[in-house]
């Protein structure tokens, strides 16, 4: 019984690590570039948003610096 078990780990063990190197080899030299250059593009800062809340529902509204004119009901 020892021995099914320990078969049975060395098995998964192996499949463990050639499905590591299966995903890792074909992106091989993206991977080194990425590790010495750094990534190859800059993202944009998300804008600064607040978050309100009007009857347990949380919205996303956008956080501007000057006031916006208030629209009037008719």
């Amino acid at each position: 019984m020892a021995l099914l078990v320990s078969a049975l780990f060395a098995f998964g063990f192996i499949v463990a690590v050639a499905t590591i190197f299966a995903t890792i080899v074909p992106a091989k030299d993206r991977i080194l570039r990425l590790l010495l250059r750094g990534p190859e593009w800059t993202i944009d800062p998300l804008p600064p948003v607040r978050l309100t809340s009007r009857r347990g529902v949380i919205r996303q509204r956008a956080a501007t610096a000057a006031a916006q004119p208030l629209r009037v009901a008719a």
